[in-house]
């Protein structure tokens, strides 16, 4: 019957008339049990003169309490929503924003739940909204942190190459800071091998070494651009396949390293994330990587061709050991064109490395230096004396057959023997032609002969 009513065109919709409604429904309830009290108890002719019986009396009160009983339910119909809409609102305040009120009304009641909804909506659009840009500026922050990983990766390799560090350690560094920098990717890096054509695997992170190293390639198989397989690959060459299948990985860029139009190395790093994509920003940070490695491998090639063409020694300021051999190869030639002997000495200290471990590295290198300055003034101005090795000198005699070259290495034996007191020397004594026409086999046959002195009981000379 409410419906029937709420529905007629004419009845206004609003609270307030449901109110009004209400109120008067309800207020007839008193009102009737008042004129009843006055007919029947003040004024009771007038109940017989109007005619009210009983019966009448009786359905007058039943009318009254159903009228009232009418409004009672107006009445909660009005509120019953109203406590719904406040249950839901509040569970919505408490964070259930995926919560809908769902009242459908025709009264403020109904336009109220609507609102609701609405500014639930917009709440969850923001909060989406928000979500998206978190996720975009993780990204953001992600990028630039691999660019601030990628700086200052470039700073620490740029220190590496100015202080002449070794290439394999330069190299690992780089390949290593390629993996942090693509969050532990599996990387490698090739490099051209010495008088070679043939690339070979010099670095590996995170990947199976063992697989790696059967791989090369030569210079000319070697591509000058870049190469990924990543989500929008759609064919691959059969190398990456099967660099792919040895690296175990889904996804893979490979960069050369190319200087002066020839491939001398290759970078390599990949992963197995689902729906990757290489982004330009990625493949330029690489190719910067790659050009790092060029610096220090032309920088490695310099400093072998300065090393190479330097003829003193470090520590005790000899000639170093190419000079020697060069040097001795020259006078040979000489001493054949002219029919003259010339001598060798090699002359190894004894339990060197016992002497270093119990003394130190700045005491073997004072005790070298002792040791060059007594070589070089037990020879003339002619002769040469280097330092080979660590704990091995070596002496060019010319002019001077086996015998003299002899009495000088007895001279030089006892002078350390007296002078140093620390240290004995063995020496091997070697002349041409007699023990070889060439440096190599005169330089072979001196060390030869003083391991045999150091087996006889060291602090002796061998000729």
């Amino acid at each position: 019957m409410l419906n029937f009513i709420g529905n007629m065109s004419m009845m206004p919709k609003g609270l307030r008339y449901k109110t009004m409604i209400a109120f008067s429904l309800m207020s007839l309830i008193p009102i009737l049990v008042c004129s009843w009290l006055i007919i029947t108890y003040i004024f009771p002719n007038i109940s017989f003169f109007l005619g009210l019986s009983l019966g009448n009396m009786s359905f007058i009160l039943f009318v009254s309490i159903f009228i009232s009983l009418l409004g009672l339910y107006v009445t909660k119909e009005m509120i019953d929503p109203v406590i719904k809409m406040a249950s839901e609102a509040k569970m919505i305040a408490e964070g259930d924003i995926f919560r809908k009120i769902d009242i459908n009304r025709q009264d403020e009641v109904g336009d109220l739940s609507n609102s609701l909804n609405i500014m639930t909506q917009k709440i969850k659009d923001n909060m989406k909204e928000l979500k998206d840009f978190g996720e975009k500026t993780k990204l953001i922050n992600i990028e630039i942190n691999k660019k601030v990983i990628a700086l200052s990766s470039l700073l620490q390799i740029g220190n590496l190459i100015s202080s002449s560090n070794e290439l394999k350690g330069t190299i690992d560094f780089i390949v290593q800071k390629i993996s942090d920098m693509e969050n532990n990717a599996k990387t490698f890096m090739m490099l051209v091998e010495e008088d070679s054509d043939e690339l070979k695997v010099v670095s590996v992170c995170n990947a199976d070494k063992g697989l790696l190293s059967v791989l090369k390639f030569k210079q000319a198989d070697i591509s000058h651009n870049i190469f990924t397989v990543d989500k929008n690959t759609a064919w691959k060459p059969g190398v990456l396949n099967s660099l792919l299948s040895i690296m175990d990985t889904k996804n893979l860029i490979v960069v050369p390293v190319v200087a002066a139009g020839k491939a001398i190395g290759l970078l390599a790093t990949g992963n197995n994330q689902e729906g990757f994509i290489f982004t330009d920003d990625e493949k330029e940070m690489l190719k910067v990587f790659t050009k790092q490695v060029l610096i220090a491998f032309e920088n490695n090639m310099l400093a072998r061709k300065s090393k190479e063409l330097a003829i003193k020694d470090d520590i005790t300021s000899l000639y170093n050991q190419n000079y020697m051999r060069s040097r001795l190869a020259e006078e040979i030639k000489r001493a054949v064109v002219y029919q003259r002997p010339c001598g060798y000495l090699l002359v190894d200290i004894d339990d060197f490395k016992n002497f270093y471990t119990a003394n130190g590295k700045a005491d073997s290198e004072a005790l070298l230096k002792e040791m060059g300055g007594i070589l070089q003034s037990s020879v003339t101005d002619i002769d040469r004396v280097g330092r080979l090795f660590e704990d091995r000198f070596a002496i060019i005699l010319p002019e001077r057959n086996k015998r003299q070259s002899a009495n000088i290495a007895e001279e030089i034996r006892k002078k350390i023997e007296t002078d140093l007191k620390k240290v004995t020397v063995s020496i091997g004594v070697s002349e041409n032609p007699i023990d070889g026409s060439t440096a190599e086999e005169l330089m072979a046959k001196a060390e030869k002969l003083a391991a045999n002195a150091k087996s006889l009981g060291k602090n002796r000379i061998v000729v």
